[in-house]
């Protein structure tokens, strides 16, 4: 049989595309302009410009599902005009065969396939990033726009509301520094309650970019504290928390917004993954503060007690009688705990607590950073060393700032072996490594179900013109749109499948999710069969 010539080869080559590519910017296009409403409707300081370019921006992760059915559509009206008019019949009563007929359409299919495989594992990830540093905007600029509205603003799990902003650029240009004033943060829980709150004269937040993170160092000068676990109000003249506070960027915090590379990347180091860090970060401080602990009740066991120096008074100590530490609390056994406040040697009071805990915290971001001690006593009984002056009763007394006399000798687990010596002691520690854990098969279902899902996409966007073309010969005496709509169905479930089978995966099972996700295309694929045999066979 003769070849099909080259001239309609182009011709119809060019009447694919040509169609396809219309179809395709008006889906882009519309869906572009619609995916921007939801963050105007959040209230998010955009401005024109902005607008503007997410909208430019969205238009191409949108191509993952505009581009197949743009396709399968000019596909369907190319071929169903060919069909309708009779060209299809010509070529083959000059002895050309349906398969050379449609050597194009397969040509484009494959063209399609590879391309937007490619693409989604390349280019639209990048452009997910840069929609959502757009989205994000700059972050100074919208705490800036928080506070001149007199509303909080997140970041990472805290909320911040302030009532005045300064804007400080460093001198070495490594980020900007923002001064705030009056101002109030609130730690939320992934229930939504507020897990703890802090209100402060001042606050200095220091902003940096690092290791593909948003990094915000924060001081808060002359603060009051409230946690939901411990209770009550507590003072401190400087509070400097130990880690920073991440602002996820997008591709570190979504992998649809991770080129293929960068997902290897985070499943070779999960803690650039701020979820994993997250729990890395609580598995440390469990580490922290059950090292701390040991330390305390070895030092209580010499029999000396305890002594605290104050870092706000000078010449001010707080001798602690007790002779263990557990879980946070002083234990004396049967006895009561026993606190004597010295100034210069010199007894000043002597407090006799019903309940006594100390809360160990560190200092600083730096390894050598002091620790900083608060004594929280509740149901006090004070007594003074003179006799006109009767011992009184408090309901608590809260005591900010101090430092261990000596300091303790601890040997800090090191970031980087924080996870190895929680796996090796295990024990109290199993909860946390768990949590960890889980967060890391969270990460690799991600990443899996988001390959999978690229790759079941891309053969989408290959079998939905075949699918087309098929259909168009075989119901060349319906209307174009009628046909579409019968390639339409199969399409459409295909991609609840793909959704469908991409959950099921992300939650672990992949040989189900891989059933579910590829059953779509065997549906696909199977309509393709059916039609060419009745058309083939006619």
């Amino acid at each position: 049989m003769p070849p099909m010539p080259w001239r309609l080869h182009r011709y119809l080559l060019a009447e694919l595309l040509r169609i396809i590519g219309l179809t395709t910017l008006v889906l882009v296009v519309v869906t572009a302009f619609g995916a921007v409403i939801k963050p105007l409707a959040a209230g998010l300081p955009l401005g024109p410009g902005q607008i503007a370019l997410y909208v430019l921006l969205s238009t191409v992760p949108m191509l993952q599902y505009a581009l197949p059915f743009a396709a399968g559509f000019g596909t369907t009206l190319v071929i169903h005009r060919l069909a309708s008019d009779n060209e299809v019949v010509a070529m083959a009563a000059a002895g050309l065969p349906y398969r050379s007929i449609l050597g194009p359409v397969v040509a484009l299919a494959i063209g399609l396939s590879v391309g937007l495989t490619v693409l989604a594992n390349t280019g639209i990830p990048n452009v997910m990033a840069l929609m959502g540093g757009v989205l994000r905007g700059d972050v100074i600029t919208a705490l800036e726009h928080a506070v001149a509205n007199g509303k909080p603003m997140k970041l990472g799990d805290m909320q911040i509301w302030a009532e005045g902003i300064t804007v400080e650029p460093h001198a070495d240009g490594s980020g900007d520094r923002v001064i705030l004033s009056r101002v109030a943060a609130a730690e939320v829980a992934g229930s939504g309650a507020i897990a703890g709150d802090v209100s402060a004269r001042a606050a200095v937040l220091d902003f940096a970019q690092r290791d593909g993170l948003l990094q915000v160092h924060m001081v808060m000068e002359d603060a009051v504290s409230w946690d939901a676990d411990g209770g009550g109000l507590r003072g401190f003249p400087r509070i400097e928390p130990t880690h920073p506070v991440v602002v996820p960027l997008p591709e570190r915090a979504e992998p649809a917004a991770m080129t293929w590379w960068q997902m290897d990347e985070a499943l070779a180091t999960p803690t650039r993954y701020p979820p994993v860090r997250r729990a890395h970060d609580l598995l440390g401080e469990a580490m922290f503060t059950h090292d701390v602990d040991a330390a305390i009740d070895r030092r209580l066991a010499i029999g000396d007690g305890l002594m605290l120096y104050s870092a706000d008074r000078p010449g001010q100590v707080w001798h602690i009688k007790a002779d263990a530490f557990v879980d946070g609390l002083l234990s004396n056994g049967a006895r009561q705990v026993h606190v004597r406040n010295l100034h210069d040697g010199a007894p000043v009071a002597t407090y006799t607590p019903a309940q006594a805990r100390l809360q160990v915290r560190r200092g600083g971001t730096h390894a050598d950073a002091p620790l900083q001690v608060m004594l929280h006593m509740r149901e006090v009984e004070v007594a003074v060393p003179r006799d006109d002056v009767p011992a009184n009763r408090r309901a608590a007394v809260d005591v900010a700032n101090l430092r261990f006399d000596p300091p303790l000798a601890l040997q800090l687990v090191q970031d980087d072996a924080i996870l190895a010596a929680a796996r090796e002691r295990g024990g109290a520690f199993q909860s946390a490594v768990n949590g960890y854990d889980s967060n890391v098969r969270r990460l690799e279902g991600q990443v899996t179900s988001r390959r999978w899902r690229r790759f079941a996409l891309g053969l989408t966007a290959g079998l939905l013109p075949l699918l087309g073309a098929v259909l168009a010969l075989r119901m060349r005496h319906a209307q174009p749109l009628a046909v579409y709509m019968v390639a339409f169905v199969p399409g459409l479930m295909d991609l609840m499948l793909i959704s469908g089978g991409t959950g099921t995966i992300r939650n672990g099972d992949l040989a189900l999710g891989l059933g579910v996700m590829f059953s779509g295309t065997a549906l696909v694929v199977g309509a393709i069969a059916f039609t060419w045999r009745r058309v083939a066979r006619n």
